[in-house]
C-alpha cells in the first residue's frame, strides 16, 4: 500500500530532478493521452481519499490500496508500466503537468458538488 505510493513519489521526484540535467524528456512510445491520463489521476485522487477510510471499516479491511489502484489501472485498460512511463513524461513539463491538475481538481469538485445537498437538512431533535 505505502510501498506503492512511495514508488510512485520517488518517481515523480527522481524525474523532476533528473529534467534539471536533462531537459529533453523522450515521448514514451504508448503515451496515455492527456485527457485519460487526467480521468485516471481523478480516479487515483479518489482512491487516497476513500484509503484514508478503509482501515476504519471492517469490509474493507482485505482490500488493499494497491488493489485499489490497479483496479483503477484496470478499469481504464492502462498497463502499470504504461502508467508509470506517462506519469514521469507529464510530470518533467511542469507547467503542463499543474494544468493538468488544475482539471483533475476542477473535476473532482464538480463531481462533489453533485453530491452535497443543495439545502442544509434540519436536524430532528
Amino acid at each position: 500500500m505505502k510501498q506503492f505510493i512511495g514508488i510512485l513519489l520517488f518517481i515523480a521526484i527522481a524525474s523532476g530532478l533528473s529534467s534539471c540535467y536533462n531537459t529533453e524528456i523522450k515521448k514514451p512510445k504508448k503515451l496515455i493521452p492527456k485527457d485519460k491520463f487526467e480521468k485516471i489521476m481523478a480516479d487515483i485522487y479518489l482512491i487516497n481519499g476513500m484509503s484514508v477510510g478503509v482501515g476504519s471499516q471492517n469490509t474493507l479491511k482485505r482490500v488493499t490500496q494497491s488493489d485499489l489502484y490497479f483496479s483503477v489501472l484496470k478499469k481504464y485498460d492502462v498497463p502499470d508500466t504504461v502508467f508509470v512511463r506517462s506519469l514521469i513524461y507529464y510530470s518533467s513539463f511542469l507547467k503542463e503537468y499543474e494544468k493538468m491538475h488544475v482539471n483533475i481538481i476542477k473535476t473532482l469538485s464538480e463531481s462533489e458538488q453533485q453530491f452535497t445537498p443543495k439545502e442544509k437538512l434540519e436536524t430532528v431533535k
